[in-house]
């Protein structure tokens, strides 16, 4: 999936190559590409961000405490504040005239549309069958989607958000997943 890239303000960055050349890459689809004005893109990404921030916080607070250093409230209280607090900053300087200028583009929009679906699903579907599950449905798909193609990279990256997951979160903060 390509990522927004921002026009009129440097660099034009590069694009998906057009032909299959190497093994295991994709064409680029013949989709149009969708500009928007840089300021109007800060302000409406950070500020879902700064709501996904609040709903972090939110649930965190309501998470079971305990004596210990982290709790399983520790780590969205932390992300969810700091997403709340850059992205206010984000959306002051947007809003000052101060922040990025020009145009966004977005390449691929089909599938960034479908990629943001799998990313607003991921939470409730975890919920529904448990992380483990998803994740080994999910990332592959995911990545397929952003345009990867090699199955062992697919696998690989499925294992490696698997044994992260497991590290981090189970055995390093004791915060079992659902």
């Amino acid at each position: 999936m390509a990522a927004p890239h921002l026009k009129n303000a440097g660099e034009e960055p590069a694009s998906l190559p057009t032909e299959s050349t190497a093994e295991g890459t994709v064409p680029e689809m013949h989709e149009s590409e969708i500009e928007v004005p840089a300021a109007l893109y800060d302000v409406v990404i950070c500020g879902v961000l700064a709501a996904l921030g609040l709903w972090f916080v939110f649930y965190a607070l309501r998470m079971p405490t305990s004596d210990a250093a982290f709790d399983p409230g520790t780590f969205p209280m932390i992300a969810g504040g700091l997403l709340v607090v850059l992205s206010g900053l984000q959306i002051a300087l947007a809003l000052a005239g101060k922040g990025a200028r020009g145009v966004v583009g977005f390449q691929r929009p089909l599938w960034l549309a479908i990629g943001m679906v799998l990313v607003m699903v991921f939470p409730f579907a975890v919920g529904a069958f448990g992380y483990y599950l998803v994740t080994v449905i999910w990332v592959p798909v995911f990545g397929w989607v952003a345009g990867v193609r090699r199955p062992l990279s697919l696998l690989a990256t499925t294992a490696i958000v698997l044994l992260l997951a497991k590290g981090v979160f189970e055995m390093l903060l004791g915060t079992p997943l659902p």
